[in-house]
């Protein structure tokens, strides 16, 4: 999955020459955090905090004396697990950039709907919580699942070594399913 599915396209920008006041009327009517600047080429420059326009010495300062270089950009082509790793802890909006173009942004809620489509999360189905000795042993996990038609929605690792949910769709004896997974793994 690619950040391109998941970013929010063409945010709102200001151009580098508009004045501090006008860049944080928009961060108000928008209740945005960042405002992103661009010149008039539509090149990304970087952006302004909130906390940074509000401590502005004059309203009429142009938006560009106030920005900061990004420390990190997404490719739109970037897996979205890279901008969930961002977004984690250290982030809660990456600007996307495309030929030194601003595409888009990928927030912490548009991560988190990628992360519910990879793992399935909220789908119907049935999840099944394996314990396994050894990690490669999931591979014949699946051959059962295999053998009995059912349709892997994802595969997720637990909390301890070894721990694994799989959540599949058709299954309609767990019992028969478990007992067969238990006879495979030995």
């Amino acid at each position: 999955m690619k950040v391109r599915s998941w970013m929010e396209p063409d945010p709102p920008v200001v151009l580098c020459n508009t004045p501090v006041e006008e860049a944080q009327k928009l961060a108000q009517d928008l209740g945005l955090a960042l405002v992103m600047v661009v010149d008039e080429e539509g090149r990304f420059l970087g952006f302004i905090t909130r906390k940074a326009l509000d401590a502005a010495p004059k309203p009429d300062l142009p938006s560009e004396k106030l920005v900061a270089q990004p420390t990190v950009v997404l490719s739109p082509d970037d897996p979205v697990e890279r901008a969930l790793a961002l977004l984690v802890d250290r982030y809660s909006v990456v600007p996307v950039v495309e030929d030194g173009k601003l595409v888009g942004v990928i927030t912490r809620g548009g991560a988190l709907r990628a992360l519910l489509r990879m793992t399935g999360i909220g789908e119907e189905g049935t999840r099944i919580r394996l314990s396994l000795e050894e990690p490669r042993d999931l591979y014949r996990a699946l051959e059962v699942l295999g053998r009995n038609g059912l349709e892997l929605v994802s595969v997720i690792r637990g909390e301890g070594e070894g721990e694994f949910v799989l959540h599949v769709r058709g299954v309609e004896d767990k019992g028969a399913l478990m007992r067969e997974l238990e006879e495979a793994l030995g």
